[in-house]
């Protein structure tokens, strides 16, 4: 199934590359995770009912609302663009109206990706290519 597809099955709008605002050293610009990736990840990768995935510049949403409706878990995005996050929040409101059968929560956050803290729940975590190594490095410790 192509990008527009999906993004209509979940009644989402992610397609596009954002880049920021000003110069920013750290973070890289807003691009979203090919669905054929990640049909070709979780092919292989599976999640189970007991998992929650954080989703480290989640962009628009794109994979929380993928993985949410294809395994029924809760995810949290992270995303530091407030018109990116802006845009995940819209999303969200749309998706819930198609997905009120899936009772997992999702939950976006708005912030740095190094300052959230983790939760005992949060088991699994997504990276695409959203940020420095400087970062990615206090992240995983964090996760640590």
């Amino acid at each position: 199934m192509g990008e527009i597809k999906y993004d209509k099955k979940f009644s989402i709008k992610t397609t596009g590359i954002k880049e920021w605002h000003h110069e920013v050293i750290h973070y890289n610009r807003c691009e979203p995770t090919p669905y054929h990736a990640l049909d070709r990840l979780f092919k292989h990768y599976k999640l189970h009912k007991t998992d929650r995935l954080v989703d480290f510049g989640s962009g628009r949403g794109r994979v929380a609302f993928y993985i949410h409706n294809r395994f029924h878990i809760p995810v949290v995005g992270i995303e530091a663009q407030d018109d990116i996050f802006d845009q995940a929040i819209n999303n969200k409101k749309r998706y819930r109206q198609r997905a009120k059968h899936i009772e997992a929560p999702i939950y976006f956050e708005y912030g740095l990706a190094e300052n959230y803290e983790i939760e005992p729940m949060d088991n699994r975590f997504y990276f695409f290519n959203p940020f420095s190594a400087e970062v990615f490095k206090k992240v995983v410790d964090n996760i640590l």
